[in-house]
């Protein structure tokens, strides 16, 4: 038992019940688990609880794991999922106040400075990394096992393991350089090996068997709640992190529904609601969605540009870029969101991604998988006034204004001949567009937003273009 792999313990736990093999198995890894889950939330008994939701989902998960997944990394995954799943339930902290509380409470007597600046970023960045890249990492340093255990663990020879792990730990030197942290491979490397894992309670490790080869049956409600919205968050693709002032922006105005309110007619004889309803069931008939876009801000920020690509049941790419200000001047973000998601729950797919590519993922996407998120044209909570018609893009469109709450105003402009939304404009009062400039601070400190303009308001426009509807795709254009 004990010298067996991981994956033939869960085959053993999977096909005979064994609990010997699953207990095994949790005495390998709890200390890699409670220590992650620690990182990102601080409180023990919290990062517990996270522990033994994660090893159920273990033990559920069991028969789909394939033979050759690394489950040191699939651990780390899941739980560092689990965690942010915890997080956003508890709506306890953001991502400063997460920094700034583990920041007091780590013990000078065992982590040093390097540790205290990496801590807050590690699994965010391990994260990032490519599947390989990750594995090589969680293996070499994590681990701790050498290049020749994790040439075998990988089945590549030790030259290639050495090349791996050597361009993974680059990647997360580039990635803390970014964020202000300029330190040697070897000080990164030195300090992953040193503080990544440590010790969980002693008793944990039995009563998360016991709770997890019951599959949860014995777990409480909220570790059971949590487990749900963990397996939920496991069904998307890595979030993408550079949050900004526009993000925020245009989230203030992404998430809401409007009522459709008969209104005036067009000169077509078009009532409101009639057009928000063939809107609706254009997107509702199409197969495929793609355009390109930008977005432009009139206090003077940066043009945002991005792509989007939509296919059912379940698949998106979203790409953008924009210049963002940070303390070392101008930079160039890139982002890529992809999802060929295994469930249908597109809303917290886009929940989770919306604001990531600033805005491109609301209003389109939401639109096409109809969900909550983005315009929404189905719902009953706001009243559309209808403005005069205009073009964009030489396309004639009916344009609908509306208050998405005090102080945010959005405007629409839609297609007389296609009903595709082409534009949208959110609007934020000084006192609003305040509190938004705050809060884009909080959630990403390491950013500087532009100021927005003299007048305390800000106003941004997304526009569509290139738009394609109805053409094949297939999943390799989602990879």
């Amino acid at each position: 038992m004990h010298d067996a792999s991981d994956m033939e313990l869960l085959r053993d736990y999977h096909r005979r019940g064994s609990e010997a093999a699953f207990a095994a198995l949790v005495q390998r890894h709890i200390n890699l688990v409670y220590s992650v889950a620690l990182r990102h939330v601080g409180i023990a008994a919290h990062a517990e609880e996270i522990t033994q939701a994660v090893f159920i989902i273990l033990a559920r998960k069991s028969a789909g794991l394939r033979a050759d997944t690394v489950l040191e990394s699939w651990l780390h995954e899941t739980t560092r999922l689990t965690a942010l799943s915890f997080l956003r339930g508890e709506r306890r902290r953001q991502f400063r106040e997460q920094e700034a509380y583990m920041q007091s409470t780590l013990q000078e007597s065992s982590h040093g400075p390097v540790w205290h600046q990496l801590a807050p970023l590690l699994d965010e960045a391990i994260s990032r990394l490519g599947k390989k890249d990750r594995d090589a990492v969680m293996l070499r340093f994590f681990k701790d096992k050498n290049l020749r255990e994790v040439a075998a663990a990988l089945n590549v020879n030790e030259s290639a393991a050495q090349r791996r792990v050597h361009r993974a730990v680059e990647k997360l030197r580039g990635f803390f350089t970014k964020r202000g942290i300029a330190l040697s491979s070897v000080a990164i490397t030195g300090a992953i090996s040193a503080n990544s894992v440590q010790a969980a309670p002693v008793t944990l490790a039995k009563s998360v068997t016991a709770v997890a080869i019951a599959k949860g049956a014995a777990a409480s409600g909220s570790t059971l709640t949590l487990i749900k919205g963990a397996l939920k968050i496991m069904a998307w693709t890595k979030m993408k992190t550079p949050i900004v002032i526009s993000a925020v922006i245009l989230l203030a105005g992404g998430v809401a529904t409007v009522v459709l309110s008969g209104g005036s007619r067009s000169g077509d004889g078009l009532s409101t609601d009639e057009i928000f309803q063939k809107t609706q069931e254009t997107y509702a008939s199409l197969t495929s969605y793609s355009d390109e876009g930008k977005v432009v801000f009139l206090d003077g920020s940066p043009e945002l540009t991005f792509t989007i690509k939509l296919a059912r049941p379940n698949f998106y790419r979203i790409e953008w870029q924009q210049s963002i200000l940070t303390p070392r001047g101008r930079r160039l973000f890139k982002s890529k969101i992809s999802s060929a998601t295994e469930t249908n729950d597109m809303e917290t797919v886009l929940e989770n991604d919306l604001g990531f590519s600033l805005g491109a993922t609301a209003n389109i996407p939401g639109t096409f998988f109809k969900t909550p998120i983005g315009v929404n044209l189905g719902s009953s909570t706001l009243s559309e006034k209808r403005q005069a018609d205009e073009k964009v893009e030489n396309i004639d469109c009916y344009v609908f204004s509306s208050e998405l709450k005090q102080g945010v105003t959005r405007t629409l402009w839609i297609g007389k001949n296609d009903f595709l939304i082409h534009q949208v404009r959110n609007v934020m009062s000084p006192e609003f567009s305040k509190n938004a400039l705050a809060e884009a601070v909080k959630l990403n400190p390491g950013m500087m937003p532009t100021s927005p303009q003299s007048s305390g308001s800000v106003i941004s426009t997304e526009t569509h273009m290139n738009i394609l509807v109805n053409k094949k795709f297939l999943p390799v254009d989602f990879e």
